[in-house]
């Protein structure tokens, strides 16, 4: 198995809405369901776990959000085109968990698709 250059031991991937608009709401529930469609097989043998749709902000990101997170670059090669093709007007957080710490990874280390969000990153350490 192909290991991520440094010290980066896998990616989480976070997809941000805004709960008032409830046709972002939708896009993103729909983005989740086809992520969970296309990567059926994955998610099953354990290469993706795709987390719960969250209907409020929650630690340092500042929308409602889902999140999955993935640990091979065979993933990453998927999953991060995947996005950038299917996000539409969404924001999303790319980031690896390496041991720089969360602020780090979650700020320095990040990609971003459609706009950056400002992160509560008091929420966050080194």
């Amino acid at each position: 198995m192909t290991q991520f250059y440094g010290d980066i031991k896998s990616y989480d991937i976070h997809t941000y809405w805004n709960n008032n608009n409830a046709n972002e709401r939708q896009f993103a529930f729909n983005l989740r369901e086809k992520v969970l469609k296309e990567f059926e097989k994955e998610i099953a043998d354990g290469e993706i776990r795709v987390f719960k749709f969250h209907d409020k902000p929650i630690g340092p990101h500042p929308l409602n959000m889902w999140e999955l997170d993935f640990k091979t670059p065979e993933m990453f090669v998927k999953l991060v085109p995947f996005f950038q093709l299917n996000h539409g007007k969404l924001s999303v957080l790319i980031h690896p968990r390496t041991s720089q710490g969360d602020l780090k990874d979650h700020t320095d280390n990040a990609l971003w698709l459609g706009h950056k969000l400002r992160l509560y990153t008091g929420f966050l350490t080194d």
